[in-house]
């Protein structure tokens, strides 16, 4: 498998790769909170087309996210597919300097998303094959700390910088995407000097299969539902604009936002090694279903803020947590492909769920929009709960028999 005993240690490959999340997510975060604000500020779109542009990026990269944990199970080392989308999410940055069309822009952010899609899955299943037994939950929630840390770091450089105090215009938004590139760099000159390519010992079969593992199969299905509430934070973007918060503003919840989701990510994966998977993950899905039911109705600025924070909590309860517990539901020859599931499941479901969410805020409002989007992650945390308990049951007969 990926990972040598040095690699294996906390500090090793997952500390490593959670210092090149840091610098691309600096690079990437405050890129894709303005965008949507130039999109329908500056340029006139509506919510709609922003749903669109989002549905449309992960369209591009669900094929990507299901045939890269496939293929790199099949590699003597995952290395190399997460290097190539790391350098396409770079590539595809630099095109927001080459105009300022909706469609060039559109293109630009579909292929940061393709990028995304070639290197979670080998990325994710690097770090559960180098995990200690029982301890995916602490080396997932590094990872996030260090990608959150990122992107806080990328917000906080743009607040110091004095930008954004009134309406996002054609020149701020140009100097956002000039001081993202040299941080984009960095991360991928560290990915490929600093982490090491290990050569696979546990080689997956070189069939193509499209069957999602059995072990995971009930737990997916639960998080296409919660997918299906869980749009891009473009919309959040936007709803905060329309709460009253200008461009600087909206950096600095976002700052809040990532503050409290990195506070919580390591203490939450560390909790469940020892406690569960599941509570953690349950937990965070109310949360968001509330964070978005408070947003939807919120009437102050201090109401929506208090909300969007509970959205940071969803972030540090669950990214890590629900990566960790496909880990632990997987065979290590699985894992390449089960990972490649799992972000094409997410991948589907926002594929739909942007477009949506975009058409109800266009045609029916923030309101209603919110609060559908919070009542489906509550009714998912329900059938998370559901399907625990049932598969607890299920382990205890067989243990009976």
């Amino acid at each position: 498998m990926d990972g040598s005993p040095q690699e294996r240690r906390p500090g090793g490959l997952a500390a490593r790769l959670g210092w090149v999340a840091f610098f691309n997510d600096a690079s990437g975060e405050v890129l894709a909170r303005a965008l949507p604000l130039f999109l329908t500020g500056v340029l006139g779109s509506s919510a709609a087309f922003v749903g669109w542009v989002e549905g449309l990026a992960e369209a591009s990269s669900i094929i990507l996210k299901g045939f890269s944990g496939w293929i790199s199970g099949r590699m003597e080392s995952r290395k190399g597919m997460v290097v190539g989308g790391y350098a396409l999410s770079v590539a595809s940055r630099a095109l927001y300097l080459l105009g300022l069309g909706p469609l060039l822009l559109g293109a630009a952010r579909v292929g940061d998303r393709i990028g995304k899609g070639l290197r979670n899955a080998p990325r994710d299943a690097m770090i559960a094959d180098a995990a200690k037994a029982g301890l995916s939950g602490r080396d997932f929630g590094l990872t996030r700390f260090l990608d959150t840390l990122g992107a806080m770091a990328g917000l906080a450089l743009v607040a110091a910088l004095g930008l954004g105090h009134g309406p996002l215009d054609a020149r701020t938004f140009r100097i956002c995407a000039l001081l993202s590139l040299p941080l984009g760099l960095t991360a991928l000159v560290l990915l490929v000097f600093a982490v090491p390519r290990i050569p696979r010992t546990i080689q997956a079969g070189r069939r193509l299969d499209w069957r999602i593992p059995r072990s995971v199969r009930g737990y997916l299905a639960i998080v296409l539902l919660f997918a299906l509430a869980n749009s891009s934070d473009a919309f959040l973007v936007l709803k905060a604009r329309d709460a009253g918060f200008n461009f600087r503003e909206t950096l600095l919840l976002f700052l809040a936002f990532n503050a409290l989701a990195a506070a919580l990510a390591v203490p939450a994966g560390r909790l469940s090694d020892r406690l569960g998977r599941v509570p953690f993950l349950t937990a965070g899905w109310v949360v968001y279903g509330l964070a978005y039911t408070v947003m939807g109705i919120a009437g102050n600025r201090s109401l929506f803020a208090f909300a969007f924070l509970g959205y940071g909590a969803f972030y540090g309860l669950t990214e890590g947590v629900e990566k960790a517990l496909i880990a632990d539901l997987l065979p290590a020859e699985d894992r390449g492909t089960g990972f490649g599931a799992f972000q094409s499941v997410v991948g589907m479901g926002a594929l739909a769920a942007s477009p949506l969410m975009g058409f109800l805020m266009t045609r029916l409002g923030g309101r209603t929009a919110f609060l559908c989007a919070g009542g489906l992650a509550l009714a998912s945390a329900l059938l998370l709960v559901l399907w625990s308990l049932a598969r607890r049951q299920a382990s205890k007969l067989r243990a009976i028999s």
